[in-house]
């Protein structure tokens, strides 16, 4: 028969964790998964490039050569994966008044799974909050020193922010420019429209400058718009006219109320069927249980390891958003 001794313990302890942390972090609500494409990865980032079409078939003549085109590369789109982490100290004192450290620890995994989940949410939600942002920001930079360098810093892939407003531009590699930013309009159905008139009209176009087809299908939000939006998109007659007109906007698009979203107007149309907003999940979180043996204190770690990519900045427009 195996015998616990006092070094075996903590190890014991650490293996049960994982079940007690699964359990609990299975019952989390979780936003981002609304938003982003939650892909496995083995890499120390990921790598995506799109090859563009040659564009619409030629007229041949009857005796005619076809005619020979080739198609171009898009831009390159990288992923770094960053490493999460924290340590918590337990006193002697703590484990013996829960009666047993594995009390104690049992009941700390439920607020250790809801931290991480925070720590995704809080993360991922941050492409939203700094997307604007004039200057750039870390969570868009995937230098990795001495592996790779993309040369576009804070910026987005093609050097501009996520949200490049009227003038600062977005260029296609067909040298059209385009922009998904619109500044200072507050959520109303009139800027609505117009919105998804900027993503399904005039930006659903591949980066030959080649029409596709680009609707977004959900309403990205903090907490605070909810009543304002609800009535734009539940009312079946228009909340903003006398005669209760029809309402057009009625279900166009589903509401999605995130409340990692740090700036309380700040609304944007999303398109989550383009998939472009990749997370990778690279390592599950890793636990650790140790003993330090001059203090009997007992120390636990969780370590976790994801990334995300932006693969198309047309698959978004915003508003209200911060720009510093």
């Amino acid at each position: 028969m195996a015998t616990t001794t006092e070094s075996s313990f903590p190890e014991a302890l650490r293996k049960d964790s994982y079940d007690w942390y699964w359990e609990s972090y299975d019952e989390q609500p979780k936003k981002y998964t609304e938003v982003f494409t939650v892909k496995k990865t083995t890499a120390l980032y990921e790598k995506s490039t799109s090859a563009i079409g040659t564009g619409k078939l030629d007229e041949k003549t009857s005796t005619g050569k076809i005619k020979e085109k080739s198609p171009i590369e898009g831009f390159i789109t990288y992923g770094k994966i960053r490493a999460f982490a924290k340590m918590e100290t337990i006193t002697r004192e703590v484990a013996e008044d829960t009666q047993k450290l594995s009390n104690f620890l049992k009941s700390q995994m439920s607020q250790w799974a809801i931290d991480a989940e925070e720590t995704i949410e809080d993360f991922c939600a941050g492409v939203f909050n700094y997307g604007g942002y004039t200057a750039g920001h870390d969570i868009f930079n995937n230098t990795i020193a001495g592996v790779i360098d993309p040369g576009t810093g804070n910026m987005l892939y093609d050097g501009k922010a996520l949200f490049a407003a009227n003038g600062t531009y977005h260029t296609s590699k067909g040298n059209t420019n385009y922009y998904n930013g619109l500044g200072a309009l507050n959520i109303s159905i009139t800027n609505l429209q117009t919105a998804y008139n900027r993503m399904s009209v005039y930006n659903n176009r591949k980066e030959d400058d080649s029409i596709m087809r680009n609707v977004p299908n959900i309403l990205l939000c903090s907490p605070a718009l909810k009543f304002t939006v609800d009535e734009i998109l539940k009312s079946q007659d228009k909340p903003d006219t006398a005669n209760r007109a029809i309402n057009v906007m009625n279900n166009l698009v589903q509401p999605v109320y995130w409340d990692y979203l740090t700036d309380a107007d700040q609304w944007q149309l999303v398109n989550t069927k383009m998939g472009g907003f990749v997370l990778y999940m690279r390592e599950n979180p890793e636990f650790d249980l140790w003993e330090d043996k001059e203090t009997k204190l007992y120390k636990m770690s969780i370590y976790m390891r994801y990334g995300i990519m932006v693969k198309n900045w047309r698959q978004v427009v915003a508003a209200n958003y911060a720009t510093s």
